[in-house]
């Protein structure tokens, strides 16, 4: 997936499982659902170029590393 560079996902969806998105390094921009729950393990890990993520209010969980090596994120709202 490095061609990827935005992601929007389906409302219906309530969580983002291990590794998803691990390594889209064009990925800059990400919506997350308002239904979201949890966000797995290295979800977005190496999304080196992400910048933004607004998580939603029903996010309960977010594991470990889901972030990891997002060298560029600087506002998750």
């Amino acid at each position: 997936c490095s061609s990827l560079t935005t992601v929007t996902l389906p409302d219906s969806l309530t969580s983002i499982g291990w590794g998803a998105f691990c390594g889209c390094s064009a990925l800059t921009a990400v919506t997350l659902p308002d239904r979201l729950t949890s966000i797995g393990e290295r979800a977005f890990d190496g999304c080196s170029t992400l910048t933004t993520v607004a998580l939603p209010n029903s996010l309960t969980s977010i594991d470990r590393g889901a972030f990891a090596s997002c060298s560029s994120l600087h506002d998750a709202t």
